[in-house]
Order: C-alpha cells, then structure tokens, then sequence
C-alpha cells in the first residue's frame, strides 16, 4: 500500500510537472521580452540586437526591448542573464569572445557558459579578413609570410582586443607559417585599423564589418579571409586555406542564450521564432550588408557547436602559449 501510495505521489508531480510546462508554453511571453547586449551600444553586438528585436517582437506578440550591460569583456552582462528567471523573459545575446574570456583572462568569469546557460541557437557570423596597407607591395599571403621571415624586426601584427577573435586568429598564423611576428594590442578595432592605415601596423585580422568599408575606398588591402568558404563581399579573396595556411577556421560568431533550466517549451517557442527571423528576407539582407550570414544550429546543436568551438580556441591559446593577463 504504501509502495502504490509513493507511486501515486510521483506520478501526480509528473503530471503537475508537465502540465506547468504546458502551461508556461502556452502562456509566454507574458512580459516584455529583454535581449541583454553585454557592451557598449553602437558595437557589432549591439547593431545585431537592435535589428533582430522588432522581428523577434513581431514573431512571438511581446515587445522585445535591448538592454546594454557593458563590462569586463561582456561577462558583466551574462552574468545577469546567468542570474535571471529562467522563463525566457530575459535572454543573453554576445559574441564569440564569450568562450575566449576564461582562456585569457586572470578573473574568471562567475559562470560556466555550458553549465549556466541553455543555447538558443546562432543569430550570425563573419569571417575575419586579412588586411595589409596598400604601400606595403604586398599582394598574397605568401609574399607576406616571405617578407616577415626575412624582415623580422619590419612586420608586427594589430589587434582590436586581447583574446579577441583577430588575436588568437593571428596567434595560430604564426604557429601554423613558422613566423614569430609581434603583437601589438588595442583596445579596440577602430584605433587598429587607423594605424594600419597611417602605416603604423603591418596586417591584422578583423571582421567584414569594420574592414570593408577601408578595403571599399582602397585605404587597405584584402589579401584573404578565414573560414572555410569565400566571402559573398569579397568573392575575389581567396581563404587562407586556399592561401596555403590550413587549419584557419575562425569566424566571429553571435549567439543567443537564456538561462539554465528555460524550459524545453519555452525554447522551443524563442528558437521556431528566431528561425523565422533569420531566414525572413529582410533580415538577411540586413545580415548581407554587414557581411554576416545567418546561423543555421540551435538548441542543442547549437549547444554542440559552442562545446567544439571552446576546444578549438582553447586549443589555440595553449598552442601559442599565451599567458592570462
């Protein structure tokens, strides 16, 4: 009797269980919706969030709104979200640079993406283009890895952030060519890429976005892109696999996360709407201009693929030896 009685009990809670994720799928959103860009605004996150949330609003009949909660190399801002009620009401959209930031950084960050988190799914990504300065003569990836074997103390890299995307990219060129070219580190792409142009820098790696308009108006060269497939703005830059440099698959990517426990119902109904957005027409061509492609993984492929870049990255960091700062 008591055993039936103990099975009873344990069935009922299955079935208020289940009726309460019914429930909470059924009713959500029931509140404004909140997209926490974990940066300043006017940046590439930032850009990305406002143009996804009056689609996302239309798709699920809630306002979406963007909440900017700069600091410590976006962490600050997924931290709050780490915290927040798990019932898809607050969600975390941030860069790639999210699984960098325990590799590089001495403060760790007070979360584990794959323990904290639940994966929404991949809002977009870019590859990062090799730029030169047109007075350097250079043309090909290889008469650059020739000229900075011969001219060692003549060649230095530029890097909009440390442990960003450009900087491990650039880390893993060296490793991969034999070069020991120098970094030189910003905070930030835009006072990079001003030196490179006034000749300050040799090359950096930086994405579509912030280095087309220089190669656009000939103020910098492209001479590839990472990744594993040619840019759609750039058709004519080879890749630097194609270049002679295996084993160059970054891209920046941006991603979308709610807490740990959203549940199933609830993510499901965040990623069918996030899916819609990004295949809608005016979303891509939004997507187009900036030189991103939409993602296409969510969930836990999604989940997956973030696990499999963290290896990759690092990976990379142990392979060029770089120390926590």
């Amino acid at each position: 009797m008591a055993i039936m009685k103990k099975w009873a009990i344990r069935i009922a809670g299955a079935v208020i269980a289940s009726w309460s994720a019914a429930s909470a799928a059924q009713a959500f959103p029931t509140k404004p919706i909140r997209i926490v860009a974990p940066y300043v605004p006017g940046g590439t996150v930032d850009a990305l969030a406002r143009a996804l949330a009056p689609h996302l609003s239309q798709e699920l009949g809630q306002q979406v709104v963007v909440e900017n909660r700069a600091g410590a190399s976006g962490n600050i801002g997924a931290e709050y979200v780490a915290g927040s009620e798990p019932d898809g009401h607050v969600l975390l959209l941030t860069a790639s640079t999210v699984i960098v930031n325990p590799l590089v950084m001495k403060e760790k960050p007070r979360f584990d993406l794959h323990e904290n988190f639940t994966p929404v799914g991949m809002v977009a990504s870019t590859p990062l283009v090799f730029v030169v300065s047109p007075q350097s003569g250079i043309n090909t990836v290889g008469e650059f890895v020739q000229y900075a074997k011969a001219h060692p103390d003549k060649v230095n890299f530029g890097v909009g952030g440390f442990g960003s995307g450009g900087h491990l990219a650039m880390e893993t060129f060296n490793v991969r060519t034999g070069t020991s070219i120098p970094m030189v580190i910003y905070k930030g792409s835009a006072p990079a890429l001003t030196d490179i142009v006034g000749g300050q820098l040799s090359a950096m790696m930086d994405p579509v976005l912030t280095t087309l308009p220089f190669v656009n108006t000939g103020r910098l060269k492209a001479i590839a892109v990472t990744g594993g497939r040619r840019s759609d703005l750039l058709p004519s830059v080879p890749t630097l696999e194609e270049a002679g440099v295996p084993n160059m698959d970054f891209v920046s990517w941006y991603g979308m996360w709610g807490p740990a426990g959203l549940p199933e119902s609830v993510s499901n109904r965040i990623q069918s709407a996030l899916t819609k957005v990004l295949a809608s027409p005016d979303f891509k061509a939004w997507l187009d201009k900036q030189g991103m492609v939409a993602g296409t993984v969510t969930g836990k492929r999604f989940g997956d693929y973030v696990l499999q870049e963290s290896k990759k990255y690092a990976q990379a960091v142990a392979d060029a030896k770089i120390e926590p700062k």
